[in-house]
């Protein structure tokens, strides 16, 4: 049976993902007065809510009304963010939310009209909007399986993590945790950090050669709890945002100067690995175009040798990585210098095989692992698997222009239907299915 207590009250505005306060940095200093839209999509429609669980959502998200930074919060920011900067920090001070204004929600009824869907869409300054992801999914998970599906117990969670953790670090997998949006619930999550900070404790006593070890979490509210390195660099909203207002012509090369002027000299200088914020994300418009844009100009190669490394979030992973040496070696690059992060579903089966994998091709790996931490469930009555929400909130407009995402899955789309058809069409992926197609 469940034990979330709704509605949901999430403890802070630090409850998020780092790459939304890196982003929102960016934004505050590029485009202060974009307005944007995001939606809101439930890609298992199967899955419907009940009018209660609409109602407790709402006042959820009201109560994201009433949290603030506290100066404690933006103490800890500037010790261990150093890449926030003053301007930034004095504006989360004054920083607040206002959900009634900008979120709006509804329930749409379906079949016997007690059950449905759920429509949800956030409108306002991209500054200040660009924290409602994390959260509102974060909120929309919890009580969905508070109140829709409580065929489930969170006995075991910390000792299941435990297990995942421990079996990646004895294979010397770099981790991260990434499973804020779609976890369980709070009491998940942070059952799940205990548990692998266990493992990490006992791996590194163990003075193991070749062990890997727990880097951080992406949840800047757990990472300051209990002492972890936060971790997050950009999303895919970032460049869909800059191709809507610039054009989508080197629209990635454009998303990665921008965000050199934010976080490399003169404005900003990494004095660790952890502060340098360079890993660019690939798959916006997917890989082939990320390639393509930045290998046919000086600026795009010189920034692939500066920058630290990639993500890969969608496609065939070993041919990204095959794909990534190449090119790497091609521009006179020693891969073993560069790093790939892994953050596409991955479970500890898919950690272990791509751990293998880098060791052989010769690049450094880092795995972000989320769902299969925070959101691994069996039924209560039957032990069949109890499935994630398959939810996304994405950008959808900016400054009245549609958005689009298109993965290295072509069929996999986020945004307007003609704006993605116009978009494939101008990058010669139009009726492909797979990135490897084009």
């Amino acid at each position: 049976m469940s034990t979330s207590a709704v509605p949901v009250l999430l403890p802070s505005l630090l409850d998020t993902d780092l790459y939304k306060m890196t982003m929102q940095q960016a934004v505050l200093q590029h485009f202060p007065e974009a307005q944007v839209t995001y939606r809101f999509t439930n890609r298992a429609p199967d899955m419907l809510f009940t009018r209660a669980s609409v109602d407790a959502i709402q006042k959820s998200i009201e109560h994201l009304g009433r949290l603030q930074f506290t100066d404690d919060e933006l103490s800890w920011l500037r010790t261990h963010c150093a890449y926030f900067r003053e301007p930034y920090l004095q504006f989360l001070s004054r920083f607040q939310l206002q959900p009634v204004e900008q979120i709006k929600l509804s329930f749409v009824p379906h079949g016997d009209g007690e059950h449905g869907h759920l429509d949800l869409e956030i409108h306002g300054l991209w500054k200040e909007v660009i924290l409602y992801e994390v959260p509102v999914m974060a909120i929309i998970s919890e009580t969905y399986f508070a109140l829709c599906e409580q065929d489930w117990s969170i006995r075991g969670q910390r000792e299941l993590a435990y297990k995942k953790g421990r079996q990646m670090l004895e294979n010397g997998v770099i981790l991260s945790e990434f499973g804020t949006r779609r976890r369980r619930s709070f009491a998940t999550h942070e059952a799940v950090i205990q548990g692998l900070l266990d493992a990490h404790t006992d791996i590194q006593s163990s003075n193991q050669p070749g062990a890997g070890k727990l880097l951080g979490t992406s949840n800047v509210y757990f990472a300051k709890k209990y002492h972890l390195a936060p971790s997050g660099t950009i999303a895919h909203e970032w460049t869909m945002g800059i191709a809507a207002i610039r054009g989508y012509d080197h629209a990635n090369l454009h998303a990665l100067q921008l965000w050199d002027q934010v976080y490399q000299p003169p404005a900003f200088t990494p004095e660790t690995v952890g502060d340098n914020l360079t890993i660019a994300l690939t798959d916006t418009f997917s890989t082939k175009v990320f390639w393509d844009d930045l290998l046919h100009d000086d600026k795009g190669i010189e920034l692939l040798k500066r920058w630290r490394g990639l993500r890969q979030d969608s496609g065939d992973s070993a041919k990204f990585l095959q794909h990534a040496v190449d090119v790497y070696r091609r521009i006179g690059v020693d891969p073993s210098k560069k790093l790939i992060i892994f953050s596409d579903g991955l479970d500890v089966a898919r950690c272990l095989e791509l751990q293998k994998l880098t060791k052989e091709v010769g690049i450094l790996a880092g795995f972000g692992v989320g769902t299969n931490l925070t959101n691994d469930f069996t039924r209560s009555s039957s032990g069949e698997r109890s499935k994630a929400l398959n939810m996304v909130i994405k950008l959808y407009s900016i400054n009245g222009r549609h958005t689009v995402k298109i993965s290295d899955d072509l069929t996999k789309n986020t945004g307007d239907q003609d704006e993605i058809d116009m978009v494939k069409r101008r990058f010669g992926l139009y009726g492909l299915e797979h990135v490897e197609d084009a």
